[in-house]
């Protein structure tokens, strides 16, 4: 899954649009879009404000290593 999938499964599952996640943590909706379909990658400090909105750690964020 990429960041870009990841970041919208989480907002998705925090029951929010694309532009009550933006209004949730004053990040611009063309940020959280461009997230979503450019695969963008959020600074520290928008990356800690959306996790907070989402309720989720900032560390969910971080890619996963996969083992075979």
């Amino acid at each position: 899954m990429t960041f870009a999938e990841q970041f919208k499964h989480f907002r998705q599952n925090a029951g929010l649009t694309q532009a009550q996640l933006a209004d949730k943590n004053g990040i611009p909706q063309t940020t959280i879009s461009g997230i979503e379909s450019d695969g963008k990658v959020p600074g520290y400090f928008n990356a800690r404000k959306l996790a907070k909105a989402l309720n989720i750690d900032m560390n969910d964020f971080a890619p996963k290593e996969v083992t075979k």
